[in-house]
């Protein structure tokens, strides 16, 4: 993307005289070392988190500002002492899932950082259709080929499909693939998981039908694929997920 900037006035000249002194070869490289010097003063996880907590906008999309993997701005969130909100937040949140189901990149991160892999994995060698975005792929790689490094199945879980970002400025903020998905969601009439809250929201205002990951247990619990409830809610919260009281103290049960 070429962004256009008009400079005029005395700002104009000194940044001539900078030229004209040999330090820049021209006023565009020096427009563009003023605008790294920029980016070094202003604290982007910082400004990132505040834009996170005071408007409307994804997970994703606000690590994608702070400049950061969205593992490590969460990690920066959690140490100021903010939660993400990530995964369910209502019962309404979660529900069986069949057929053909299409991951969005913040289930895609919670399915793979947690034990819902091996639910996944279970699923999706039944009667289950789990897809993500094609550009998700060198990330899940990289996920795959650290559980073969810790002696874990990297079986992958998901088919990949093509889906195209889409920029745009509207409300809520979402990144260019957050919008593809939903855009592809929206023409197939798949199934849309997501951990997202706002993505979610977004969702159903396209008419999308969209629920947390957690729908992978509310799928696979009842089936007996799922050895220990347990352990799989505590590696969710470890990321950290949200989990809906209620329907942690029925699954800690057994009642699906």
């Amino acid at each position: 993307m070429v962004v256009s900037v008009e400079i005029s006035g005395v700002l104009e000249k000194r940044l001539r005289r900078l030229v004209d002194l040999g330090l820049y070869s021209s006023v565009a490289e020096a427009v563009r070392d003023a605008v790294k010097l920029l980016f070094e003063k202003v604290n982007l996880r910082d400004a990132a988190l505040n834009l996170y907590t005071s408007r409307d906008v994804s997970l994703n999309y606000a690590a994608e500002i702070s400049g950061e993997p969205l593992e490590s701005f969460i990690d920066y969130m959690v140490s100021k002492g903010v939660a993400p909100v990530l995964g369910a937040l209502t019962l309404e949140d979660v529900g069986v899932l069949e057929g053909e189901v299409l991951l969005d990149p913040s289930s895609t991160f919670v399915v793979y950082k947690s034990l819902l892999y091996n639910v996944a994995l279970k699923l999706s060698g039944e009667n289950l259709k789990l897809y993500a975005p094609r550009a998700l792929a060198p990330q899940i790689h990289v996920w795959e080929a650290l559980r073969v490094r810790r002696g874990l199945p990297a079986e992958s879980p998901v088919n990949y499909v093509t889906v195209e970002p889409v920029e745009s400025e509207d409300t809520p903020l979402l990144t260019g693939l957050e919008r593809g998905v939903l855009r592809y969601a929206s023409k197939t009439g798949l199934t849309l998981l997501s951990d997202d809250h706002r993505v979610r929201l977004a969702a159903e205002a396209l008419g999308v039908k969209a629920l947390s990951s957690l729908s992978l247990i509310a799928t696979a619990a009842p089936r007996g694929g799922i050895s220990s409830v347990g352990e799989v809610i505590l590696s969710l919260k470890a990321i950290p997920v949200l989990i809906p009281p209620e329907l942690e103290r029925r699954w800690l049960k057994g009642v699906w």
